[in-house]
């Protein structure tokens, strides 16, 4: 005891607690603090994002809101995260910037402290930028958008150490750490824009993949609105949002791409985690950070190949029918839960619940964006039914006779149809489901419909009808339909959060 002191005075120092080990032998890289500005593949589509100026200008504001929010985070002013920090935040995404600000400006001591992350997070957001610049490209066949995206992922993947992962991560092991879940707990609000920012990170691919400039621009109208009136403040969602449910046939061509983006999600919420945990000292915090930067690295995976190293970290298996998204909590090989639409099987329609497209054909599988989400379905008709029994507006995209054409249905809060595509036709012929995918079907017009038949003497006959015609078809309930049940031993999440 110190002269003049006394044995309350003297309390035992409180041991930390026991945070996950640093990796032996990590490479250099991982400790860099110094100033590194990456930059762009050269392209004449960089910046085509501003042909969709309201995507643009909400892309822009959210590089303001994740700074604004790390900067407190390390600056000692986390209390204001809800109150201050939240509406300074929440005022520049009601009213976005013009043009794509510096974040190092916004968050320097952010950068400056964790310089490798920034670079780790800024690398990733670029492959983000372009791949969006290629998509909203005018001058591009999608056929060379689609080969452009691969260059853009050669260059991401191999100009640099910061590259995020492809391989589809156990997302319910990287969301058990001991610091899991403490900024959403701490933070609702300010987590849930940060979520709102990833499901419209996610969701815009498949508002602009293999669309014509009118079906992109008409179609963010409608998702944007989304995006600022609802999914911006939700603060219960069971877990952040998931690019294969929101862009499956953009995770279905690159589902490689689409696992980095979840992977470089993910790394966000654990960083956002680090950061918010009581009792842990600065000094851990940094070697928390830079695990976590590892666990999803390239290169801490190099060699490793999906379904393979299934133990653990290293569960490296896409959902049954969803490629492009790894195993989720509460989800077993086929089954998962969906917030607003329940349990799903995910290689079956969310319609009729016969089997979905696979191999070569699995982009004629319409989709059905309502709710917040994006639901695959069999047939035209499934998409239209579908979109019937969903409140609010939806989105139906229905692969037309190629790869490269898309009809896109808008639907609004009062179930009415339209579309710009005024010459489509279709051909419904009712019978069981299990056979939908081969008596619905859409066409751009009737030429393309008499050239794909021609040499199919089965649909001689077909009668086609228009669209005017086709949408007074609503249906009834699937003769095939069944409703999904949870894996074993799992339940519906009660709110955001509860395991």
């Amino acid at each position: 005891m110190v002269a003049g002191g006394s044995a309350l005075a003297q309390s035992a120092p409180v041991p930390e607690a026991p945070w996950p080990a640093l990796p032996p032998n990590l490479p250099s890289w991982l400790d860099n603090k110094k100033t590194n500005h990456l930059f762009r593949k050269r392209g004449d589509y960089n910046y085509d994002v501003y042909k969709i100026p309201a995507l643009a200008r909400d892309l822009n504001a959210v590089t303001v809101g994740h700074a604004l929010a790390y900067e407190d985070l390390v600056t000692g002013k986390e209390s204001r995260l809800e109150t201050q920090t939240y509406n300074r935040i929440n005022t520049v995404l009601k009213n976005p910037p013009k043009f794509m600000p510096d974040e190092a400006l916004i968050s320097p001591t952010f950068g400056r402290k964790y310089g490798v992350l920034e670079q780790v997070f800024d690398w990733t957001h670029i492959l983000h930028d372009q791949t969006i610049d290629v998509l909203a490209n005018t001058r591009m066949s999608n056929a060379l958008k689609d080969a452009e995206i691969e260059k853009l992922w050669r260059f991401y993947s191999e100009s640099v150490p910061y590259a995020i992962t492809s391989l589809p991560m156990n997302m319910d092991m990287l969301d058990s750490q001991p610091y899991s879940k403490a900024f959403r707990k701490k933070y609702p609000k300010t987590n849930g824009l940060f979520w709102g920012y990833h499901w419209l990170q996610g969701a815009m691919y498949d508002g602009l993949y293999s669309l014509t400039p009118a079906q992109q621009k008409a179609s963010y109208e409608v998702m944007g609105r989304r995006y600022h009136a609802t999914e911006l403040y939700k603060t219960d969602r069971s877990f952040m949002p998931m690019f294969s449910e929101l862009s499956p046939r953009f995770a279905l061509r690159f589902p490689h791409i689409a696992n980095a983006f979840d992977n470089l999600h993910m790394l966000h919420d654990m960083v956002n985690d680090i950061l918010a945990t009581d009792g842990m000292s600065e000094a851990e915090k940094e070697r928390q950070i830079k695990r976590a930067i590892w666990l999803v690295s390239a290169q801490a995976h190099q060699g490793e190949k999906p379904g393979e190293n299934n133990s653990g970290e290293h569960d490296h298996r896409h959902l049954d029918g969803m490629p492009g998204m790894g195993m989720m909590p509460r989800s077993d090989s086929g089954t998962m839960w969906m917030d607003g639409m329940g349990w799903m099987r995910t290689a079956e329609c969310h319609h009729c619940s016969m089997p979905l497209a696979k191999g070569e054909n699995a982009w004629r599988s319409p989709q059905v964006w309502a709710a917040g989400t994006t639901m695959r379905v069999r047939c035209a008709l499934c998409a239209r039914d579908m979109s019937a029994e969903t409140k609010g507006e939806a989105i139906l995209r229905i692969p037309l006779e190629s790869t490269d054409k898309t009809l896109v249905i808008f639907a609004d809060d009062m179930g009415q149809l339209t579309t710009l595509d005024k010459d489509v036709v279709f051909i419904e012929e009712p019978a069981s489901h299990v056979k939908c995918h081969e008596w619905s079907k859409a066409f751009s017009n009737r030429a393309a419909f008499e050239a794909w038949a021609k040499d199919k003497p089965e649909y001689k006959d077909a009668k086609l009808i228009s669209f005017d015609e086709w949408k007074e078809l609503y249906g009834d309930k699937p003769d095939t339909y069944e409703k999904p049940e949870a894996p074993a031993g799992m339940s519906a999440p009660e709110k955001e959060g509860e395991e």
